[in-house]
């Protein structure tokens, strides 16, 4: 009778846990200084999804605290959904690959290795954010799953793939040598420079040909790398589409976001192409993505659903 007893109350102890509104801040999820998140969970008796935000910053600034306060998190919230928003390495320590594998992927490793933990559901995952969170969360949307099920880390044996994904003012890949075809050999140069190999750590411009160099390029070319069994995706950029001017503007133009809705489109993966300047119309776009990754989700539980119910 006592171990029913406890039993129970265990049971309405996690319950409890699950139904209440929660805050937590500055969590780690891997031992550098910069491998922090936050993450916002509703009040919930059921797992719930997910929805990640990683800040832009080309790689060298930027904090997962610009989130702090922004009212669509309570959006969310009142959806039953969970919001994460995370900081990574900067390129000055850790090479360009390195972070989407070990920072950005690896965070969704960590989320749903410690899902019951958090009551997350680990088929609903979601990622977005500006600029280099956008094309981070469009890396995690194209590329191959990177879990390893014979790791000795269990963490690492967890998938990494997610539902959808928000490209917003973003990159449409960061194989640099693909935008001499893309924006041309002078544009680039010009505004992407040295950077087109340091930020994969390399020494030199040659390395990019070498077989390491070849293979690094590969790894992080979302564009080539995309096919129709990829994350479904929203792009939005609100730049007009014209020669660019300086730096700021080639980076984030509305090519890069053209480019990927193309691409898409001839591999047949479901995309949502939002483009302010050209429409004139100011999309209120954390809510665009709001709504865009609620379809998503609603669409996977029916689909599981109806999946459930023809193996019965």
């Amino acid at each position: 009778m006592k171990v029913i007893l406890l039993i129970i109350l265990s049971l309405v102890s996690h319950l409890s846990l699950a139904r209440s509104e929660k805050t937590l801040l500055d969590q780690h999820y891997g031992p550098d200084e910069r491998q922090v998140f936050d993450l916002w969970l509703p009040k919930s008796s059921k797992k719930t999804p997910l929805v990640i935000y990683i800040h832009g910053g080309g790689f060298v600034m930027g904090s997962k605290n610009e989130m702090r306060g922004n009212r669509i998190i309570k959006k969310y919230l009142e959806a039953g959904i969970a919001f994460a928003s995370i900081n990574y390495r900067f390129l000055k320590t850790t090479p360009l690959q390195t972070i989407m594998r070990e920072d950005i992927a690896g965070f969704v490793q960590f989320m749903r290795h410690y899902a019951r933990k958090y009551n997350i559901n680990k088929n609903y995952i979601l990622s977005h954010g500006f600029s280099a969170g956008g094309s981070s969360s469009l890396w995690l949307g194209t590329h191959d799953d990177i879990a390893d099920p014979d790791h000795e880390n269990p963490i690492k044996r967890e998938s990494s793939r997610v539902l959808a994904i928000g490209h917003l003012s973003a990159q449409v890949s960061y194989d640099f040598i693909d935008w001499f075809h893309y924006f041309g050999r002078e544009q680039t140069e010009r505004f992407v420079g040295q950077q087109i190999w340091s930020r994969y750590h390399l020494a030199k411009f040659d390395e990019l040909f070498t077989e390491k160099g070849k293979a690094i390029r590969q790894d992080v070319d979302s564009y080539e790398n995309m096919d129709a069994e990829d994350a479904p995706m929203v792009l939005w950029n609100g730049l007009p589409d014209i020669e660019s001017p300086d730096g700021n503007h080639f980076m984030h133009s509305p090519r890069h976001a053209k480019l990927l809705a193309e691409r898409a489109q001839q591999v047949g993966l479901e995309v949502k192409l939002l483009l302010d300047a050209d429409r004139q119309v100011k999309y209120d776009i954390l809510g665009e993505v709001f709504k865009f990754f609620n379809e998503k989700i609603a669409a996977e539980k029916k689909r599981r659903k109806n999946l459930f119910f023809w193996m019965r």
